[in-house]
């Protein structure tokens, strides 16, 4: 297998069919919004790998929990109940506005070595070359131990909405075999491997001022002002706290942990009046060695306890008036999500690093504070989960996303070389 090479056609013709139907796949948070159907992507993969289901070669399940939202969990059987698990890459896609594109988001363009399009890297490529080796699997027949398993999965961009993919194929059982062995999640970029996430708390502060003519600032209590300068203490509270710790230049994180604002709401309908409230929304980004909820209701002491006479004001600007004084209150937002860091000495993770090494020259293992929680999932349930992707971290979710031709063919070769290695 360490000579295969992705059939270029197929994984184009593949991509090109989930491409054409990718307006559907959108995941949007809104609720007013449809629903992905990623059974028109899932169908695509059916229908290729159709020829090599009816001769018996492949075994392939569509599990569905959602009308029109299938799992696939492909596998091509081997002589043993050991296994090697292929997990994570999905058929649903972040929302696209076309207007903010130079190219058609919802159909795939090829530009020499770029293919454009929504969910080219994140996540329909890395199905692609997945339908791509378990076709070739079906076509060459190699004898082999372990068992190879692809789950493909419905819903992976909106992890807030629960049973439908991953997490309910776990509960039902439906990948209680995948223990007896590695577990790769393929949905990652940049090969790497990443070998470790961050976790994730959200946050809301809520300051209530005084409204006042802009021209009489002494009149009133500025909420914006008092939400920066809270928010702005709330950070120097987090980063004497919780600074960078020193594994995460052992696991080669790309940034530390962090706090920052990331919304901002002011009530004002007029730029001559001082705001009577403003609310500012953020997140807490932790590496593994710190706890979330620990963060978290550290971060919601802090400012329920906070003297706001304590803060810095500017000018005229005042918090406290003879009559009245301006409040700030921190809500938690949602549960919040662990990290995870990758066990460096599992077959699983030997086998990724020298399949990336044997093809791309080196294995870069890096980390980031970006959440995976389906993949703390697994891993918290005894998956030995590994984490690989060959699109590129700079497209993920953005306007003209794009992944590299090239970048699928090495990925097809490294799938195989893990395979070859299990055997």
């Amino acid at each position: 297998m360490n000579t295969w090479h992705l059939n270029e056609e197929r994984f184009l013709r593949v991509l090109g069919g989930m491409m054409a139907v990718s307006e559907r796949l959108q995941n949007f948070p809104a609720k007013e919004k449809p629903h992905p159907q990623e059974d028109l992507a899932g169908d695509v993969v059916l229908r290729e790998l159709d020829p090599f289901v009816r001769n018996g070669v492949l075994h392939v399940e569509r599990v569905s929990y959602a009308e029109g939202r299938g799992n696939l969990i492909l596998t091509y059987p081997g002589t043993t109940s050991q296994t090697v698990a292929f997990v994570g890459a999905h058929l649903d896609v972040v929302p696209a506005n076309p207007e903010e594109w130079q190219h058609p988001p919802f159909t795939l363009q090829i530009e020499g070595d770029r293919l454009y399009g929504r969910g080219v890297t994140d996540c329909l490529g890395h199905v692609a070359v997945l339908t791509d080796l378990f076709a070739q699997l079906a076509e060459c027949r190699p004898r082999l131990e372990h068992s190879i398993v692809a789950v493909i999965i419905a819903n992976e961009e909106l992890s807030s909405v629960s049973g439908i993919g991953i997490g309910k194929l776990v509960k039902d059982g439906k990948l209680a075999h995948l223990k007896n062995g590695p577990l790769y999640w393929i949905d990652s970029a940049d090969f790497g491997p990443t070998i470790g996430t961050g976790g994730m708390a959200t946050w809301r502060l809520v300051v209530e001022g005084k409204v006042a003519h802009s021209g009489f600032p002494h009149q009133g209590i500025n909420a914006a002002e008092l939400a920066f300068a809270a928010t702005q203490a709330l950070q120097s509270w987090f980063y004497r706290n919780y600074p960078p710790h020193p594994k995460e230049q052992e696991y080669g994180f790309l940034a530390p942990s962090s706090l920052k604002p990331t919304r901002v709401l002011v009530e004002n309908d007029t730029v001559a009046k001082i705001p009577a409230k403003a609310v500012i929304e953020g997140d807490i980004r932790l590496t593994p060695w710190y706890s979330p909820q620990e963060v978290r209701d550290g971060a919601l002491a802090f400012i329920n306890t906070l003297d706001i006479a304590t803060l810095p004001v500017f000018g005229p600007s005042r918090y406290h008036l003879r009559d009245s004084s301006g409040t700030v209150k921190l809500e938690a937002v949602g549960a919040p999500t662990g990290s995870i860091a990758c066990d460096r000495t599992s077959s699983g993770y030997v086998a990724l690093t020298e399949a990336i090494a044997a093809v791309r020259g080196e294995a870069r293992p890096f980390s980031l504070t970006g959440t995976l929680p389906y993949v703390r999932f697994l891993q918290k349930h005894g998956f030995d989960v590994q984490i690989t992707g060959f699109g590129r971290m700079d497209t993920y979710h953005a306007p003209n996303e794009f992944a590299e031709l090239s970048h699928m063919q090495d990925g097809f070769r490294i799938l195989c070389h893990i395979v070859e290695a299990f055997g």
